[in-house]
């Protein structure tokens, strides 16, 4: 695994995490690396813990706010998301949540092949 000082998580990974699909993944969440997570994967995490019907979506949840720095969507990083989805061909909320990545300086974190050969993006396959 790449790693940088820094890393926003998105859906995907605090998914797997959950699950235990990747040990990669539990080893980067339980690491020293600095982690951020887009105020937009709380919604994506929490709604889909709660289709799972999983127990403890509360604590999850908790969980990653303790865990790592929440990058709430600014306007400049909507501005920027606008021009991020046209040049690589992303879907608004993947574009969204790569240029909360890019604004706090940020190696992009998932498992979306949608990020297939997107700079600045460590995939997990």
């Amino acid at each position: 695994m790449r790693r940088t000082e820094f890393k926003l998580l998105d859906s995907s990974i605090w998914l797997a995490y959950f699950f235990a699909e990747r040990e990669e993944v539990k080893e980067l969440i339980e690491s020293e690396t600095i982690l951020y997570t887009s105020s937009l994967s709380i919604f994506e995490v929490k709604r889909k813990l709660k289709k799972e019907g999983m127990e403890g979506v509360k604590e999850a949840m908790d969980f990653i706010k303790e865990r790592s720095i929440i990058v709430e969507v600014t306007e400049e990083i909507a501005d920027s998301a606008a021009d991020i989805s046209t040049k690589y061909g992303l879907h608004a909320m993947d574009a969204l949540i790569y240029a909360c990545a890019m604004s706090v300086n940020s190696e992009l974190a998932t498992a979306d092949p949608h990020f297939e050969g997107v700079e600045g993006v460590w995939l997990m396959k």
